[in-house]
């Protein structure tokens, strides 16, 4: 079978049919890119047709990139997951945070919030320094390391922040030196520019699907990511604008070791959870170093990656070689991606959706 052919037929005929209105898949499998298909429009009047250097909103797709970060300084000696926090950020280590370790902040074991009452307006959502004050003042709801709950915006500041802490590097200024550039890896952006924004697909919700509510402005998530203060912010737990190709050559280098060793790899991708019992798939609280796990039974972690909300993926099977991107326009439900996962061997798992 043709694969490029043949998944260029499903993304066509999923826009075709209105299921999608703009999508990008790209798959590598040992270093060569064997998909890289595109179909639909970048606007809603449909003057611009998508290609492969559209970029779209992945949301918490974007986790994938603190997690594969931190994995390279652990890889390099730079900190230990079992050190604590404080031993880098000591204005972290108070009202209750006083022991939390680096495994707490990666496998979402910290009993930090998701959100914050403190998020009222969009500018201080992409206030950095406010952030991190916040943060530093915040109480965990339960002790660190006790119990898994999913940081869906917070893993971004605390990650990065730490990232920041031990580098002397503002986080994006070190995922472009460090991995992006060295492997060409461009169209992935944390903080868009001008330039980058004329590449950007319009998105809307699917049919049926309600907006994400919660405590803060932060939610729905889809009006949080139309703000151009937000959208020119570098906030890795949620604000990666990006195209398929960037996610699929990023999981590509990480499976190649050009970020970290294979070793290094089957470590980062072993769960780490610190509850007994076995976990479930689709609960969202199966984590490596920051990585979500999937796999078959009995090999969890053999996939590992993100997912975000509205239904992008960033991931890969450390075993088939194998690394995928998806995007698409519409956020919601992506009857296709069950046909492409097909296509290439990968069985679409659950849980990868916040």
């Amino acid at each position: 079978m043709d694969l490029q052919k043949e998944a260029q037929r499903i993304v066509d005929a999923a826009v075709a049919d209105g299921s999608e209105q703009s999508l990008q898949f790209c798959v590598y499998r040992d270093g060569e890119c064997i998909i890289d298909v595109c179909a639909g429009w970048v606007d809603a009047g449909r003057t611009k047709r998508v290609d492969s250097h559209t970029i779209f909103p992945i949301y918490s797709t974007s986790k994938g990139v603190p997690a594969a970060a931190l994995t390279r300084l652990i890889g390099e000696g730079k900190l230990s997951p079992d050190q604590p926090v404080a031993d880098f950020w000591p204005e972290f280590a108070k009202n209750g945070k006083e022991h939390t370790l680096v495994r707490h902040l990666l496998n979402h074991s910290s009993g930090l919030r998701q959100r914050f009452p403190e998020q009222k307006s969009y500018e201080l959502v992409a206030d950095w320094p406010y952030m991190i004050h916040v943060i530093e003042e915040s109480a965990p709801d339960w002790e660190p390391g006790t119990r898994t709950r999913y940081q869906s915006l917070t893993y971004g500041w605390v990650t990065a922040e730490l990232i920041r802490r031990i580098t002397g590097k503002e986080f994006r200024d070190y995922v472009n030196g460090e991995l992006f550039e060295p492997e060409g890896i461009t169209d992935f952006y944390f903080g868009t520019t001008d330039e980058a924004e004329k590449n950007a697909a319009e998105f809307r919700l699917g049919p049926g699907e309600e907006p994400s509510r919660s405590i803060s402005i932060c939610d729905p998530l889809d009006v949080l990511m139309r703000q151009p203060c937000i959208r020119r912010a570098a906030l890795p737990g949620f604000n990666g604008i990006v195209s398929a190709r960037a996610l699929a050559r990023f999981y590509q280098a990480i499976l190649a070791g050009r970020y970290f060793s294979r070793e290094m790899l089957l470590e980062a991708t072993e769960l780490h959870r610190p509850e007994p019992e076995e976990p479930r798939l689709s609960s969202f609280n199966v984590f490596g170093y920051g990585f979500a796990l999937s796999g078959p039974k009995g090999d969890i972690g053999r996939v590992f990656g993100h997912g975000g909300y509205g239904g992008s993926d960033g991931l890969a099977d450390r075993e088939k070689n194998l690394s995928v991107g998806f995007t698409a326009g519409i956020l919601g439900a992506h009857p296709c991606k069950t046909e492409l996962y097909k296509l290439i061997g990968l069985e679409q798992r659950q849980g990868w959706e916040p």
